[in-house]
């Protein structure tokens, strides 16, 4: 399975791909930011199984990451995973969920730090 990290944040970035890499069969991949993101998942063959999505970002949010995957035939459909600093029940979150939800298959938001079962959970069900 191969698997896309788009986070700004470079030590969690490659502290979520070592723990995912201690796992069979996976193929990990970062971008520390949405353009960097976008332009690997563009250029990915085979496309990504999933993506692992910070929302909030600098420049290029997550959120504008959605909006392009969602004008992109190719990208749209990729089943995205979010993570956040914001609490889950958040107002602020929940507001940005709901735009989330309009634009693409988001299969599963996990608040920061998470536990690898949870993570692991969410990449089963979203490619599920």
């Amino acid at each position: 399975m191969k698997i896309l990290i788009i986070d700004d944040e470079i030590s969690a970035a490659t502290t979520l791909k070592a723990l995912l890499m201690s796992q069979d069969q996976l193929e990990i991949d970062i971008a520390y930011n949405g353009k960097e993101g976008l332009a690997k998942m563009s250029a990915a063959n085979p496309p990504y199984d999933v993506l692992i999505l910070d929302v909030m970002m600098p420049d290029f949010s997550g959120l504008d990451v959605c909006k392009a995957m969602h004008a992109d035939e190719k990208l749209k459909g990729i089943p995205i995973i979010l993570n956040s600093a914001l609490p889950i029940n958040s107002k602020e979150l929940q507001g940005l969920l709901s735009e989330f939800q309009a634009l693409n298959p988001i299969k599963g938001v996990l608040e920061k730090p998470f536990v690898l079962e949870d993570l692991l959970a969410a990449i089963k069900e979203a490619v599920a």
